[in-house]
């Protein structure tokens, strides 16, 4: 009797554990890309598990005066959502640039390596939990981020690929839940904001499904609208402008433990 009341308290303690385990559902998706009313583009991501973790690779492609914009991106991450390498590559106007991201033996930092303009450089920044390696328009870092809307973490980071590595805080405000429509068949869906940057901070507006699947997601400051194909927002809400994490709080999260390179 008490080897069963034993097991039954050791299943109610591990059982929630596992229940807030982040996955992601395997698979792949396309998008276009609007600026505005206008489709300027694509993109698509392919989810697969590994021995360790997931992998999800992307592409995107956008094209609009005077200025052109595409890439390929190859993400590993570990079995509860902890990037653990990134190889970006893509052209800005022509010119080709690459973004390669590492953790070290620590598992603690991310040693990173930019080529562009034929110029290399390096960067180390900090390695934290409910972080988002987020190119620009890159629908897995979209589909990633929705994963994370739906623990609404208290802490999160964002690495951006610009200039040597741009690490800065966000955060996940949810918004009221709304409808759209997928190939004609009515969706529900949630919507979270999330607020990139302690100065100036930008946004991004998720929609997705109760189980973490990305319909859309919009960048109001830009103009610019990630959508699904096939998929349309029913009475699309007003964006409220972000409101920039609290950088000091973030500071104090703890990074991931050490990773298997």
């Amino acid at each position: 009797m008490r080897s069963i009341v034993f097991t039954f308290l050791l299943l109610a303690l591990v059982v929630p554990i596992l229940a807030q385990t982040p996955t992601l559902s395997i698979g792949s998706s396309n998008f276009q890309i609007f600026q505005g009313n206008k489709v300027v583009g694509s993109a698509d991501y392919t989810i697969a598990t590994g021995p360790t973790g997931y992998t999800i690779t992307s592409r995107g492609d956008l094209k609009i005066s005077k200025f052109s914009y595409s890439f390929s991106n190859s993400n590993q991450l570990d079995s509860t959502l902890n990037t653990v390498r990134d190889q970006l590559s893509g052209t800005v106007n022509g010119s080709p640039v690459t973004f390669n991201v590492n953790a070290d033996s620590t598992g603690r930092q991310f040693q990173i390596s930019v080529n562009a303009n034929g110029k290399q450089t390096t960067n180390t920044v900090d390695r934290h939990r409910n972080l988002v390696f987020l190119p620009d328009l890159d629908a897995a870092g979209y589909v990633l981020m929705a994963r994370f809307a739906l623990a609404n973490p208290q802490t999160s980071w964002a690495l951006i690929p610009k200039q040597d590595g741009l690490l800065v805080p966000s955060d996940y405000k949810p918004e009221a839940d709304l409808q759209g429509s997928l190939n004609g068949q009515t969706v529900s869906l949630k919507h979270t904001s999330v607020a990139i940057s302690a100065q100036n901070a930008t946004s991004v507006e998720l929609f997705y499904t109760s189980d973490g699947t990305l319909m859309e997601a919009d960048l109001p400051l830009q103009n610019f609208f990630v959508v699904r194909n096939g998929f349309k927002l029913i009475n699309r809400p007003k964006p409220t402008p972000p409101r920039a994490p609290d950088a000091n709080q973030q500071q104090q999260e703890q990074a991931p433990q050490p990773q298997q390179k």
